[in-house]
């Protein structure tokens, strides 16, 4: 009986301190530096338009536009973060010469599955003028979830890291 309480409370622990944070309603950015600056993403024509898929899993999903979910996350963070977050949507739409244009390519996104947790990982080359920023988002939980909300996160953690480094 004391074996038993002993493993529910270790399954406990672990369902709840393995998730990553995914809401930056509290977060650490500069909210001075980010002031009167709009920042405007772009995504690369050249990006993965795929989630590669490893481990045991169970179940069949429809796969996420790629795009959609691309813009949903900077929308999300946007929300969360407060910081004047756009998305350009077309090659040919202008943006405001004060604007911080990024363009964003998204060269990998695997989504890996263990017994117990799930981790979906974003690698995203974010072009800023002639400066490259490579940035990893990672959103793991301890259940499969749904693809394109762990998708989302998964970005959102990406764009987030771009932000601090932005910040510097």
């Amino acid at each position: 009986m004391k074996l038993k309480k002993i493993i529910l409370c270790l399954l406990m622990l672990s369902l709840f301190s393995c998730a990553t944070k995914s809401n930056f309603s509290k977060n650490n950015l500069n909210q001075e530096y980010f002031n009167g600056k709009t920042i405007v993403f772009s995504i690369n024509e050249n990006s993965v338009k795929n989630i590669k898929k490893s481990g045991p899993r169970a179940g069949i999903e429809r796969r996420p536009d790629i795009n959609e979910t691309f813009n949903e996350s900077v929308a999300q963070l946007a929300k969360e973060t407060k910081i004047n977050l756009k998305v350009k949507y077309f090659k040919n739409q202008t943006a405001n010469v004060s604007d911080i244009n990024v363009e964003a390519e998204i060269t990998d996104i695997s989504w890996m599955f263990d017994l117990s947790s799930a981790t979906m990982v974003s690698t995203i080359n974010y072009k800023i003028g002639n400066k490259i920023y490579k940035k990893v988002g990672l959103y793991k939980n301890m259940s499969g979830g749904s693809e394109k909300k762990n998708l989302i996160r998964s970005l959102k953690t990406a764009h987030y890291s771009l932000l601090q480094e932005l910040q510097k």
